[in-house]
């Protein structure tokens, strides 16, 4: 078959979550013998040397241009022969999917990747937060607040018209959980038999861990932002432990514009380190334990990532596909939103069981085997026969 991904940006792996799944997908269905193109609105020149393992082509109009980009997108799909559409972005791209169903041979999948209602639960703290400390800001944070509940209410149309859309002019709607279809209904009370749930894949293969050559480590990997991942929480939770583990330490990888903020909040503690931005694969071998102290994801690769090296991840239950990865006791730990002292009781319990910490590595590295790409592409292959009426010889986990 032939199949597009589209998307803002270009696939490079070290970007982001979203890139990193697709050129995955993409090598795999490549093996299998399909023809995969990207279709992108963003040129990143400073991206261009990497060796992307399907041709990249270019909207040639803003995002904001549905109408002149829908007569191009019409024509790419009929020039290059597309089967199979995956939108990587409906939020961006919902209005623009109205141009393919009326073509008959193009089928498209929008893939919602994270939450189905992402930040709106979230829109009130973040603008609670004070950018800095001076009168200016804490004036402005006043203004702020006042428009919160036109904020909501505003984003809360966004995701109605993205989700109408979805329901109208896309075929399969793909979460990473069946778990956010309660979400998803309260958004749009449609119709859901054309939802459908693909978990992201495994980043790393199958790895030969060599038993006993964990550190006493404790692993964040992501960016370093308030919002969404709250890396702050991290430091508070560190500070109730570090006194009573001196051989163990905390280490960050990743960058972001939090990070002189939770350096300098770190600074009174012993044992933080932080990398900047790292290939984390040598990390994820050493660490004992990841911890994730999101708002919310929509999978947190970091944690199937983890797992894979028997790093045992620790974790607020804040998000429902969580529970689709972790099996809470065995596989990781669950923590009740937003308690930094339950997380700190749960890693306490962790770091001081050398045992509990092998039973739950060797745990991990066995469930992860679940998310391997090759049962993750049996599933967009089933996924792209249900819509092309052919028979493939694969089925849903």
């Amino acid at each position: 078959m032939n199949i597009l991904f589209i998307y803002p940006r270009m696939f490079h792996p070290h970007r982001g979550g979203i890139e990193r799944v697709s050129e995955l997908i993409t090598v795999e269905l490549i093996k299998r013998g399909h023809n995969v193109l990207f279709l992108h609105n963003i040129r990143d020149e400073a991206l261009l040397d990497y060796p992307y393992p399907a041709p990249i082509y270019y909207f040639p109009f803003s995002v904001c241009e549905v109408e002149k980009n829908g007569l191009f997108y019409q024509n790419f799909l009929v020039e290059h022969h597309v089967d199979i559409v995956i939108n990587q972005d409906p939020l961006t791209y919902h209005a623009l999917c109205r141009f393919s169903k009326r073509m008959e041979q193009v089928k498209t999948i929008s893939v919602i990747h994270t939450t189905p209602s992402s930040m709106y639960n979230y829109l009130f703290s973040l603008t609670m937060r004070l950018r800095n400390d001076t009168w200016i800001e804490k004036i402005k944070r006043v203004a702020r607040i006042i428009k919160v509940p036109r904020i909501k209410s505003d984003y809360w149309l966004r995701l109605e018209n993205c989700y109408d859309d979805c329901f109208a002019y896309t075929d399969l709607l793909c979460l990473l959980s069946l778990k956010f279809i309660p979400e998803l209904k309260r958004i749009h009370s449609g119709d859901m038999d054309r939802v459908i749930a693909i978990g992201n894949p495994n980043t790393y293969s199958e790895q030969n861990l060599v038993k006993g050559t964990k550190k006493k480590q404790i692993l964040y990997v992501g960016r370093l932002e308030w919002y969404q991942k709250r890396v702050d929480r991290l430091v508070d939770i560190w500070g109730y432990l570090y006194k009573d583990f001196p051989d163990w330490e905390l280490i960050f990888v990743g960058d972001g514009p939090t990070r002189h903020e939770i350096e300098q909040k770190s600074l009174k503690m012993e044992r933080v380190v932080f990398t900047g931005r790292q290939d984390p694969e040598p990390f994820y071998r050493s660490a004992s334990i990841l911890c994730l102290v999101s708002d919310f994801e929509g999978w947190g690769m970091v944690l199937t990532e983890a797992m894979t090296f028997g790093t045992i991840p620790v974790v607020f239950n804040s998000f429902a596909a969580v529970t689709d990865i972790i099996e809470d006791g065995k596989t990781g730990l669950l923590v009740t939103p937003f308690s930094c002292k339950q997380f700190a009781q749960k890693l306490r319990m962790l770091m001081s069981n050398e045992e509990l910490r092998a039973e739950m590595s060797e745990a991990c590295v066995q469930s992860v085997k679940r998310f391997d790409i090759q049962n993750i592409v049996d599933q967009w292959e089933e996924a792209f026969g249900r819509l092309k009426g052919k028979n493939i010889n694969t089925s849903f986990l």
